[in-house]
């Protein structure tokens, strides 16, 4: 056994200190991948444990998209920190089981310990609010719905949404993230239920444009009851505008989500929490620490100020499970999860190893590579296209817009160097721009800089 760890222990510190020297873009195809899983598996010959880690390390390395190196530009995916892996063995090795306090009590505290610091950071005050850790940021915005369901509506969690006179009514913009149309299927209130709110030339929330929608639903007899604004849009990186919209809801008693999945972490940067004003005023915040934090996925966080809401949300009888202990929590009886993996020792750990002062450092360098990219772009020809203090860029050129060439035949050439990789989407009236968004810490202006030749080189 001491050789399986020690093989173990070599390929993650190989592959952790030496992901630079990795292609970033694999060369995989579906009949290959397949092939060697059928000529090499069955499951009736037994393969030995060191045969597993050296296949399964080649399959890994071969065979996909290196989210962790620091020329991958694409979607909120982090480079993980030691801490982290570290973290996700140890959770592996003891298998907590979290949905009661007394199966796993220090790993429960562990958890309340890091929420609570996050709480207060948010400006939540941590005596009346509440927060757990989720599987993701989908996980945390359907909490949010069906919190603030069960809060307008206390008929919906008996008797469902058949029960209510008016239908309920969401409302986001474009820019949202697409999980609230899932959620809108699966708590019932259905897909035409969300109510899409025009964005203005910066991407943000048309406050003049909620308020209209607003007007029109109340005189037609719909009952709007949530608004949904983001910290850092998954496309742009954009920020709604929290204040104006904490005030809106306020004064038209609507429940305030601000899901801030990617942008939350900017909450522990001195220099960036200034753009989350406003955030404090939510009545729910959705925060990935997979995201933005550096952490391995998945690490959702659901944070609500409304902690009877959540019990009669989540509120189920359990014979069969263990007695509550005292002033504890009870994730099963609290939460959307039964079973519940230890999802916050990464989070804590990384928290804990970096200081407050050395993750805020950590996260304002990305900012600055995000600057030095936006520069680097525009000294090349390229025009940038958001507007944003997050490190998420969209750009297009001139050559684009007239049509000479598209972003998905540019995207093709360079994902063929297999030495970068980035994004395309749209964003308003659907103008298709390129995308990069830096979530490293290894990311350096070397890499930006490598980044942009590769650009010029395809173009």
């Amino acid at each position: 056994m001491n050789s399986i760890i020690k093989q173990l222990m070599d390929e993650v510190l190989d592959f952790y200190l030496n992901v630079e020297k990795s292609k970033v873009v694999p060369k995989a195809y579906s009949e290959e991948l397949r092939a060697h899983l059928n000529a090499t598996y069955d499951f009736h010959e037994r393969v030995p444990l060191d045969k597993l880690i050296s296949d399964i390390s080649w399959m890994m390395r071969q065979w996909t998209l290196h989210v962790t190196h620091p020329l991958y530009f694409g979607l909120y995916v982090p480079g993980v920190k030691m801490s982290s892996i570290i973290a996700d063995t140890l959770v592996a090795l003891y298998n907590p089981q979290l949905g009661s306090w007394s199966h796993a009590p220090a790993a429960n505290e562990i958890e309340q310990f890091t929420l609570n610091y996050l709480l207060s950071q948010f400006g939540f005050n941590t005596d009346s609010c509440t927060a757990n850790f989720t599987t993701g940021g989908t996980e945390a915005n359907l909490s949010a719905v069906i919190v603030a369901l069960t809060k307008a509506f206390p008929q919906y969690g008996d008797n469902g949404i058949l029960s209510l006179k008016s239908q309920p009514l969401i409302y986001l913009t474009e820019e949202a993230h697409n999980s609230f149309t899932k959620i809108a299927h699966i708590t019932g209130l259905g897909r035409n239920s969300l109510r899409i709110i025009e964005t203005d030339e910066s991407l943000k929330l048309d406050m003049n444009d909620l308020t209209k929608q607003l007007q029109e639903d109340k005189a037609l007899c719909y009952a709007p009851f949530l608004v949904v604004g983001t910290a850092g849009t998954t496309s742009a990186g954009v920020i709604d505008p929290l204040p104006q919209l904490a005030e809106f809801c306020q004064e038209h008693k609507l429940w305030f989500h601000v899901d801030a999945a990617y942008g939350g972490a900017a909450i522990l940067s001195p220099r960036l929490k200034p753009f989350l004003t406003g955030i404090e005023l939510a009545d729910s915040i959705t925060c990935d620490a997979h995201k933005w934090f550096s952490v391995s996925m998945g690490a959702g966080m659901f944070f609500c100020k409304h902690k009877d809401a959540v019990t009669k949300a989540f509120r189920v009888v359990s014979p069969y499970m263990p007695g509550k202990s005292g002033d504890t929590i009870d994730l099963y009886d609290t939460t959307i999860q039964c079973s519940r993996r230890f999802i916050g020792l990464k989070v804590f750990m990384c928290l804990a190893e970096l200081g407050i002062d050395g993750f805020a450092e950590m996260i304002e360098h990305q900012v600055q590579m995000g600057i030095h990219l936006r520069k680097a772009l525009k000294n090349s020809g390229w025009t940038i296209m958001n507007d944003t203090p997050l490190p998420v860029v969209c750009f297009t050129h001139e050559k684009i817009i007239n049509q000479e060439v598209s972003p998905s035949n540019l995207l093709q050439l360079l994902y063929d160097s297999q030495r970068v990789w980035i994004s395309e989407t749209k964003l308003k009236n659907k103008i298709p721009v390129l995308r990069a968004c830096i979530t490293n810490f290894r990311t350096e202006k070397s890499d930006i800089d490598l980044l942009v030749k590769e650009l010029e080189k395809i173009l």
